[in-house]
């Protein structure tokens, strides 16, 4: 019988379930998996048009129904994982760190709504590139690797990027830690690394290898969300 603690991945699609494995980087990645290494998906297909579920609310959804001894991992459906060893590397990185990511930064100002970036007094997007940056992870194409350098990884952490956040449920039942469902595509993943401070939960990146498909958009979704971050994160100053 097999000790490995289950390995889940949580992953909200626009794809149809019958087509993740060929229309997804996450769902072709999985495939190269040895079968005894490939971990299961919690998957939500088809998460389009006016009916679509926010991300928070899935991921919050998948904590309540997951089993007591699982690792979580949130990702999107555009991340291709090369590394099959990935319950073995999130074993060792969960005994570091409570929150584990690939890219992340540190001493970040307090209310900035991204792990990078801010927004402006008059709503635009902005790096800083004061805070201390970890991590790495190349873009675009799986099959064509230039990684892109951020920092030096594993590193402790402020803040984490969203693409991809794994954690032991057991941490989050404990610490009653859950996504704010007011955050349904944008700035859920730097709301939740704040929530987790505030717990005293430590964050770090980890040097795992992964593509991600696109590298971040930021929509005036997005500027929207970061504004309310800030507003949430100004009243408890």
């Amino acid at each position: 019988m097999s000790t490995e603690l289950p390995l889940v991945l949580v992953c909200a699609s626009q794809a149809a379930a019958d087509y993740f494995s060929r229309a997804t980087l996450l769902g072709r990645s999985l495939l190269t998996f040895p079968d005894q290494l490939r971990p299961s998906v919690y998957f939500l297909p088809a998460n389009t048009g006016p009916s679509a579920k926010g991300l928070s609310e899935f991921y919050n959804q998948a904590i309540e129904v997951s089993d007591e001894d699982a690792i979580l991992v949130f990702i999107h459906d555009d991340v291709y994982i090369h590394d099959w060893q990935l319950r073995h590397q999130l074993k060792a990185a969960l005994s570091i760190f409570d929150v584990v990511g690939v890219v992340g930064s540190a001493q970040v100002p307090f209310g900035q709504p991204g792990w990078w970036h801010d927004v402006t007094a008059d709503g635009q997007p902005a790096r800083n590139d004061a805070v201390l940056r970890s991590g790495t992870i190349n873009h675009f194409d799986p099959h064509h690797v230039r990684p892109d350098f951020y920092g030096a990884s594993p590193m402790s952490c402020d803040l984490l990027d969203g693409v991809f956040l794994a954690v032991r449920r057991s941490t989050l039942i404990k610490t009653r830690l859950r996504f704010d469902q007011s955050f349904r595509f944008h700035c859920y993943d730097t709301d939740f690394c704040y929530q987790a401070r505030e717990r005293g939960l430590s964050l770090g990146t980890w040097p795992l290898s992964l593509t991600h498909g696109s590298p971040g958009s930021f929509s005036t979704d997005w500027i929207s969300s970061a504004q309310a971050l800030k507003q949430k994160l100004g009243s408890k100053k």
